[in-house]
Formats: structure tokens, sequence, C-alpha cells
């Protein structure tokens, strides 16, 4: 049995509908070879096609936004042009599902770093 791949084009629609039009062709690629040499694991694990699919894209889009974490915000046109970029690692959700698609833990091994959740600690004391 063989993963189905997503490709480079998939890709680059779900980087741009996130905002993200800058990472080069030559990056996508060498992501997508990441995500093949855990193919052997995403096969043991037994995944559905939709899930693969899902894991794929999640876990390449996870590993370009680690590396750019520049995106377009807004863009101006026709003489007056502007272009605003927002520079947000909010990437957690995507990271999270991530989590809950891959339970055997294929993609820990992939470089996806977006931080931790921040938890508030609070301690209330006096003196008695």
């Amino acid at each position: 049995m063989a993963v189905v791949q997503i490709t480079a084009a998939q890709v680059k629609q779900q980087l741009s509908a996130l905002g993200y039009t800058t990472v080069p062709d030559f990056m996508i690629d060498a992501y997508l070879c990441k995500m093949a040499k855990i193919e052997p694991c995403l096969i043991a694990a037994g995944y559905d096609d939709c899930d693969l699919v899902l894991i794929q894209v999640y876990a390449v889009t996870l590993m370009a936004l680690t590396a750019y974490t520049q995106r377009i915000k807004s863009q101006g046109a026709p003489s007056g042009a502007s272009r605003s970029f927002d520079y947000s690692d909010s990437v957690l959700n995507m990271r999270d599902a991530l989590l809950a698609l891959d339970t055997s833990g294929c993609t820990s091994e992939l470089p996806i770093d977006v931080g931790q959740k921040v938890g508030l600690f609070m301690v209330v004391g006096g003196c008695g």
C-alpha cells in the first residue's frame, strides 16, 4: 500500500489560502521529500486516505510556516500600491489538529516548531 502523495501545487494552494505567497518552490519540494521519509510510519499506522492527506498538508504547511513567518495581510493595487504583512505565528490550532490526526506520532521527527501554548499560573498568598 502506498501513501496518497500530496503535490507541490496543493501545498501552494494551502499556503496561498493562509496568505503565504513567497515560499520558494525548492523549499516546498524539500518539505515534500521530508514527508516521503516518514511514509513507512504512515503506512504502518494504517491511516485512511483522508487522514493521510490532512496529515501531509498540515505537516508540510507547518514546516513552511516555521521557516517563513511573514505573510501578506493586505494588498493594494492600481497606482496607490501598498502591501502589509502579518508576522503572526498563530498556527497552534493547525499543530493541534495534526497531533490529533497523527496519533502514531509519525510527524514528530519533522522540523516543526510552532512554540508551546502558554498557560496562566498564579499564586495568591498572604501573610498570615
